[in-house]
């Protein structure tokens, strides 16, 4: 599985031209928490406290990391978008690894999950730029012209207009780097630039570079290394050190490593209860030593400092939905008579005071919130 059309589903412009924000992905998680319908409802934006846009923006950031998931409740006309088990262990304001994003581990998940080939990646452009696109320096045409190309293999859905090309390249680099005429608050608004696996080429316009990282936790890239040979069904637990780094959807093409930045990653002490690097044949192996499951959740576990379930939970819940359909249409009733209560009451409390139309619905979102989390 090493091309666009098998590792990526053909989703383009739904960033509404916003790339994530800092707390776009916990509010994601919490707001579809409290109500899994919030990003469905009219008064969505004075709930999320964005523009119409940005609450679609927020939900495709949310769904594509794997933090959201759809889930359709019988007979229920609209989709909910649901935190999967993932997306609560990592970012539950209450309970969360790391609800705030402190850790740049936890950016680098992010990262990784956006561009994984399982289920399907749903940023094809990122993903075509870190596995396929050669060139290591660049403009944004040539990045373009490349994936066009690249599209038109494919068939049905794989044949975008130009003009959304055009907004998912300007997305794609504007979440991770900083460009000339960026404000310093816009600089600080990005998280996905801390990696610095992009860079603006000094004196010359509009010119990127791809580089390596300057620092990645170990137990992060471990993490990569195991998640990788569950994606491509590698059964065995060793595997050369030239797949880990050149092989499509590998560590070191997403995370743009270099050789000797992953011999020395691997070779961390932190991790020699479950790796070794071998090279008694004259090439290097890299010998993992235990269940390729049980090493993604303990190291994330010792990354984090948090429970087993947590960890196991971040490691591979990204596809479970926290609520499932049946549960969902329980919420769904409690949120449908919460709308139902409130709409009499705040109506009558109009009647009473002349309160605008935005009070009237400020206080039916605050109903609704409040019964989505009793519920």
């Amino acid at each position: 599985m090493d091309t666009l059309q098998e590792c990526c589903r053909p989703v383009f412009g739904r960033h509404e031209t916003f790339h994530p924000r800092w707390g776009w992905f916990s509010k994601a998680v919490f707001e579809g928490k409290t109500n899994p319908y919030v990003f469905q409802q009219s008064d969505a934006p004075l709930l999320l406290g964005v523009g119409k846009n940005m609450v679609r923006a927020i939900r495709y950031w949310g769904e594509a990391s794997t933090l959201l998931k759809e889930v359709k409740p019988p007979k229920e006309r609209l989709s909910a978008a649901s935190p999967t088990r993932r997306g609560d262990a990592l970012l539950d304001p209450e309970g969360g690894a790391d609800p705030y994003l402190e850790l740049t581990g936890s950016l680098w998940l992010l990262h990784w999950w956006m561009l994984a080939p399982t289920p399907h990646s749903m940023v094809p452009l990122a993903w075509y730029a870190f596995n396929v696109f050669r060139p290591q320096e660049f403009n944004s045409s040539d990045l373009e012209q490349s994936f066009f190309e690249e599209c038109l293999k494919g068939s049905g859905d794989w044949k975008p207009v130009q003009n959304t090309l055009v907004r998912d390249s300007s997305c794609f680099l504007r979440t991770y780097v900083a460009t000339a005429a960026s404000q310093i608050d816009d600089t600080l608004d990005a998280p996905l630039r801390q990696l610095g696996l992009l860079t603006a080429v000094p004196g010359q316009k509009r010119r990127y570079r791809f580089q390596s990282p300057a620092w990645i936790a170990p137990e992060i890239v471990l993490y990569c290394c195991a998640d990788y040979l569950i994606n491509i069904q590698h059964g065995a637990s060793t595997v050369t050190l030239a797949r880990l780094l050149q092989e499509v959807n590998s560590p070191g093409k997403v995370l743009k490593l270099r050789e000797e930045q992953l011999i020395g990653l691997l070779s961390d002490s932190a991790l020699s209860r479950w790796v070794d690097l071998n090279d008694s044949i004259g090439t290097i192996q890299v010998v993992l030593k235990s269940n390729l499951e049980a090493i993604r959740w303990q190291v994330l576990q010792h990354h984090y400092g948090c429970t087993e379930e947590q960890a196991q939970a971040i490691a591979d819940g990204g596809e479970v939905p926290l609520y499932e359909p049946a549960t969902l249409v329980e919420r769904v009733q409690a949120l449908k008579q919460a709308r139902s209560d409130a709409k009499p009451a705040s109506v009558e409390s109009a009647q009473g005071s002349s309160k605008s139309d935005l009070l009237q619905r400020m206080q039916l979102s605050a109903a609704l919130i409040e019964a989505g989390m009793r519920s």
